[in-house]
């Protein structure tokens, strides 16, 4: 996503609820920071999720350890290309690339 503007995260959340609804699985709770507060009302009406944010300066167990997974699987996908200096582009599809594999099965 470019932004983090009501719209958008939207947009994004509606895309993977339907992926998620094509694979019979319903979500019922977001668990997020206070930045998705915004979203609560649309969410309640439209798709019938609720919201649970974190604590300012809280942190979640579960979310940190999905940002450590995240930054180790690119670490190794990055020692394992044979450059010294990798361009930013690709920094970043593998990070999304790291990510994509760890949602294949909900």
């Amino acid at each position: 996503m470019q932004n983090l503007k009501t719209d958008p995260v939207f947009e994004a959340l509606d895309k993977i609820f339907r992926r998620y609804n094509k694979a019979g699985v319903q979500v019922k709770t977001i668990k997020c920071a206070w930045a998705f507060i915004p979203l609560t009302d649309d969410m309640l009406e439209g798709m019938g999720v609720t919201i649970d944010p974190a604590a300012a300066g809280d942190h979640k167990p579960t979310a940190e350890r999905n940002n450590r997974t995240l930054k180790e699987r690119v670490r190794v996908a990055l020692a394992r290309l044979p450059y010294r200096v990798v361009p930013k582009v690709i920094t970043e599809c593998l990070g999304r690339q790291a990510a994509e594999l760890l949602n294949v099965f909900p």
